[in-house]
């Protein structure tokens, strides 16, 4: 039986003969120095680049070496970490496009309902952004402060980003309810650092949180945003499209007294699948959960073609000077 030679007569057998060209599997690698990084390679050709790669083989020892190879990345390591943010949703994307100036806004600021103060503050609680073409984006932020995706339009960021990358054809796209980290949370703070803002106080509501008020839950993110200054009463959620709604998607709401004021139609198709809809999350979820029928017992014939929402249904009242705001119950 042959036995294996030991790894020192291996490594000797393995050296080329001084006279002789060594075949190119066995040919010797060095150390050698270009700038501030030390690579490994084949020994560059020419007398003097030889000398060179002996001497600085010679003085070079193994702490020099890591600590000059990790000086020559320290510049680059914030261009990677750029490029690693920039590939799924992240904070640092969500704070790279941050925006506070909507046109949403512009018809209640208008009529002096809201203010410009108001609308920074709900684009800073929502974390609202803008696209080069100057949509609005709506960013789904989960209850751990991590962006799922973002709605940009009609499209979802998600998409744009498997269309860059052909890598994230695989990626399992998960959404949350928009709104849904102000849950527990409160509002966010005047900083923009995602890590200074778990857990504390509203930047709103000194003093208090408002992770104790009820949620309200309506279709549209911008109504949420606008509802959010002018019922401040409530915390406003959005659920965007009907497509992702399922009762898992209530899951971190447990413990919660939640509303849900849909949008309204002719043929009372949407009311009726969030009536089932809750019935299926109650079974699973311990939470109180309800379906508002503000729209179903008060809009008109033509507000149910039209198919408004709750904030539509309170414009007319609201620019009114003669008419109350609608309380929501």
């Amino acid at each position: 039986m042959n036995q294996s030679k030991p790894l020192s007569l291996s490594l000797k057998m393995m050296r080329p003969h001084p006279t002789r060209q060594p075949h190119p599997i066995y040919r010797p690698f060095y150390l050698y120095k270009k700038g501030l990084c030390i690579y490994i390679g084949a020994k560059p050709e020419g007398p003097p680049a030889v000398e060179k790669v002996q001497s600085v083989f010679v003085s070079m020892k193994w702490n020099e070496v890591f600590c000059n190879t990790f000086k020559a990345l320290k510049p680059q390591t914030s261009d990677i970490r750029r490029q690693v943010d920039f590939i799924l949703p992240s904070m640092p994307m969500v704070e790279a496009c941050r925006a506070d100036d909507f046109d949403f806004f512009e018809p209640f600021i208008a009529a002096g309902k809201l203010t410009i103060e108001q609308m920074h503050r709900a684009a800073r609680r929502y974390y609202l952004g803008k696209s080069k073409s100057g949509k609005a984006i709506f960013w789904m932020i989960d209850d751990m402060f991590q962006p799922l995706d973002a709605h940009i339009g009609s499209t979802w960021i998600s998409s744009l980003l498997k269309v860059r990358e052909p890598l994230l054809d695989s990626w399992q796209v998960q959404h949350c309810l928009f709104g849904l980290h102000l849950v527990n949370h409160g509002d966010c703070p005047n900083d923009s650092s995602a890590a200074k803002i778990r857990g504390t106080v509203p930047c709103d509501s000194p003093g208090s949180s408002r992770a104790e008020l009820p949620l309200s839950i309506v279709e549209s993110e911008a109504s949420a945003v606008v509802l959010s200054e002018l019922f401040p009463e409530s915390i406003w959620l959005a659920y965007a499209t009907t497509s992702h709604l399922l009762p898992d998607l209530f899951a971190p709401l447990e413990g919660q007294t939640v509303t849900i004021y849909p949008r309204t139609d002719p043929t009372q198709s949407t009311f009726l699948f969030f009536e089932d809809l809750v019935d299926q999350t109650l079974r699973l979820y311990d939470l109180d959960l309800h379906v508002d029928t503000t729209l179903e017992d008060h809009a008109t014939e033509d507000q149910k073609e039209r198919c408004i929402d709750i904030l539509d249904f309170i414009k007319e009242p609201l620019f009114d000077p003669n008419s109350a705001i609608i309380p929501l119950e």
